[in-house]
């Protein structure tokens, strides 16, 4: 069984549920759709630590913890991928330890009103 991890943004998780990537991962959408056929589980939704200079050392110590967990493959959410000047730096010192993906779920359209 694969177990996944899911880094989303601190700034952002405050104004967002992590629903979305909940979502994409129990339907096996956006990046989560190459499980379909594979048995999977989410084994941790975690937050950066904001972003300051120390943001990709800060990241890189917190998903030891992930590696320790088995975790082998770290979804970086989509608030990530849209927003974190560190996006590319994240991706580069995740992938010495797991596979990475680079976003959760497709960007949400707006409601209209």
């Amino acid at each position: 069984m694969k177990k996944i991890g899911i880094i989303n943004c601190l700034e952002v998780s405050k104004r967002c549920s992590g629903s979305g990537c909940f979502k994409a991962f129990n339907n096996r959408s956006g990046s989560f759709e190459k499980y379909i056929n594979e048995e999977s589980e989410l084994v941790s939704f975690i937050q950066c630590d904001g972003c300051s200079n120390t943001a990709v050392n800060d990241l890189i110590l917190k998903a030891k913890q992930l590696k320790e967990l088995g975790i082998k493959r770290i979804h970086l959410s989509s608030c990530i991928r849209s927003k974190c000047p560190w996006y590319n730096e994240f991706i580069k010192g995740l992938s010495k330890d797991f596979q990475v993906e680079g976003y959760t779920h497709e960007k949400r359209k707006r409601l209209a009103i």
